[in-house]
């Protein structure tokens, strides 16, 4: 018996599951895929969305402060407010010099649609001319100053006007009623107005105040946003600062040195009132010739800054160190000719006289050069440096002053040869007339040298309930003891009585002072026919109260006694009078031609 055929039976199998089986295991398989997908798809977004949170929680919670820094660093602005300085006075409360409040009036260009119709309104409020200012403003720069420093009525006018794209920046003028007699002293500020020379100089950190601040908002153009400013931080005014000159004197010496340089047709100035018993200086005057003759002040405050060839005025340092050291008394006697040798130089006197014997009072009165020769060789050089170091030669004043000079006068040992002949007569060295001025300041007060001062108080910035407090000055030092002192004033007046100088007698007051005449050395020697004359002083001489110096430089008639002695004697007639000083009952002046007086 035969055996059927049979198929295997997965073939078989797979025939019985028929045609259809294939496509049902592909769809199947789609579908798992598909589902697959759709969970990454959704794992994905899930995983964005837990990032995107994370970071907007990041941005929003924890980064927020400084996103929203950066964002108001796009529209805020921090403008600063500057401070008001403040004013100067004088010893009676005249103002000097104060700071008005003003306004910069500004321009945004890009803000102006139509810059000629603007222009035609500014142009009636600001007296410009109209093409001018539609020229500016056509520039499209964003920044242009219409006015610099305007004044509130002019600002009021602007705002009413309701001009577009103009503000108003926040500015102080610096205004002095009487700039032409306080220019030296007070000085002047540079663009950001900050002192840069005399008083506003070196008061400046008092006066200046601190600059405050605000935040505002400013578009992308530059324009002010809506809204009021933020982190405002208030400036604070300066203080102000009293003087201890006094204002009707300034005048009355700057009057009376200005006639003088008429009269000599001198080229410079110079003039200084100072306390006896404090050291505060009550006038201080300096006037030149410009380059077309015109008489002016100058920009220096030459009675510091300046050094000149003294002259016979700084004799004091001689007497007063001979009459220390014990070399002299008033009454000593010298054998003085006409001229002397020494260093190959020949010394004189002003005028010629044959050999004749004066005391040591008769070589001061008639300011002897050759005398005074013989007085400084028995006081020797080194007596002679000291003298001048211990009457404040050589060294600052005590002022601060910007740019002040210590002046040229050597050692005793780089003194050599002639030098010993023409150091103690005030030629070949050169000082300020503040240093002249304070030594004999200091045979007035006993002795004692004094720290000149400009400055009595300050002010405080409160509007409300401002208050003085006085400004402490360096006590005076002493520089000579009293009894020499006490000894050089009879010497002195004599010299005002019956010397060089009767022209700077004060009718009612006895005078006691010294002159110099001094010719104004060059590279090359000296210039001829250019002269510096001094005259230097108290009064009343047995109890002094001012003390004064007079320079001219370069007068027709060359003397101190003939040209400075007088406007001395014109200027403390005024300040006895003006600081009530009771008279001493002197006798009123011989009669005598000043303008040919000798005085050297």
């Amino acid at each position: 018996m035969s055996t059927p055929n049979r198929r295997p039976p997965a073939r078989r199998a797979a025939h019985e599951r028929g045609p259809h089986h294939h496509t049902r295991n592909a769809h199947r398989h789609a579908r798992t895929e598909q589902r697959r997908r759709l969970h990454l798809l959704w794992l994905g977004t899930v995983v964005a969305l837990v990032v995107l949170v994370a970071r907007l929680t990041m941005v929003q919670v924890l980064d927020s402060s400084r996103y929203t820094a950066y964002a108001a660093g796009e529209i805020q602005q921090k403008v600063t407010l500057p401070a008001t300085r403040g004013a100067v006075y004088d010893r009676n409360g005249q103002v000097l010099a104060l700071s008005v409040d003003t306004k910069d009036v500004v321009a945004d260009d890009f803000q102006i649609a139509d810059p000629a119709r603007e222009a035609a309104t500014l142009s009636r409020l600001l007296g410009q001319s109209v093409s001018r200012l539609t020229q500016e403003l056509s520039q499209k720069n964003g920044y242009v100053v219409l006015v610099k420093g305007a004044q509130a009525a002019l600002v009021s006018r602007l705002q009413a006007s309701s001009l577009v794209g103009i503000s108003y920046l926040p500015d102080s003028e610096r205004v002095s009623p009487d700039a032409s007699l306080f220019e030296p002293l007070l000085g002047g500020l540079d663009a950001s107005g900050s002192g840069v020379a005399g008083l506003e100089e070196l008061e400046n950190p008092v006066l200046s105040g601190t600059a405050g601040s605000e935040v505002v908002a400013e578009g992308p153009d530059g324009s002010a946003l809506p809204g009021a400013p933020t982190k405002v931080v208030a400036a604070r005014r300066g203080q102000s600062i009293v003087l201890t000159i006094d204002q009707s004197l300034q005048l009355e010496v700057t009057r009376d040195v200005e006639a003088e340089m008429q009269a000599q047709h001198a080229q410079s100035g110079i003039a200084v009132i100072e306390s006896v018993q404090t050291g505060a200086i009550l006038a201080m005057v300096d006037l030149v010739r410009d380059a077309k003759g015109k008489i002016v002040t100058p920009s220096s405050n030459l009675a510091v800054t300046s050094i000149y060839q003294p002259g016979s005025v700084m004799k004091l340092a001689t007497f007063s160190y001979a009459l220390k050291n014990g070399v002299i008394t008033p009454n000593t006697s010298f054998v003085v000719p006409y001229s002397t040798q020494l260093g190959g130089y020949t010394f004189q006197d002003s005028e010629y006289h044959p050999t004749q014997t004066m005391t040591a009072s008769q070589i001061l009165d008639q300011s002897s050069n050759v005398g005074t020769i013989e007085v400084a060789a028995r006081l020797g050089m080194t007596g002679l440096g000291q003298a001048f170091h211990a009457l404040g030669f050589g060294q600052a004043t005590g002022l601060n002053w910007p740019g002040e000079s210590a002046g040229i006068v050597g050692t005793s040992t780089s003194w050599v040869g002639s030098d010993q002949g023409s150091v103690p007569i005030g030629t070949g060295i050169a000082v300020t007339p503040q240093q002249i001025l304070d030594a004999y300041t200091a045979v007035a007060d006993h002795g004692m040298l004094p720290t000149p001062h400009l400055v009595q108080a300050v002010v405080s910035s409160s509007a409300s309930s401002p208050s003085q407090k006085a400004v402490a000055v360096p006590p005076a030092r002493r520089a000579l003891p009293s009894w020499v002192a006490d000894e050089l004033v009879p010497m002195l007046e004599g010299v005002v009585q019956d010397g060089t100088a009767v022209c700077a007698e004060v009718p009612g007051y006895a005078v006691a002072g010294k002159t110099g005449t001094a010719q104004v050395p060059s590279s090359t020697g000296y210039v001829p026919g250019d002269f510096n004359a001094t005259f230097v002083g108290f009064v009343p001489a047995q109890a002094p109260k001012l003390a004064g110096i007079v320079v001219l430089n370069h007068p027709a008639t060359i003397y101190g006694g003939s040209v400075a002695a007088p406007v001395f004697s014109q200027i403390m007639q005024y300040a006895l009078r003006h600081f009530a000083v009771a008279p001493t009952g002197t006798a009123t002046p011989t009669p005598q031609s000043c303008s040919t007086a000798s005085g050297q």
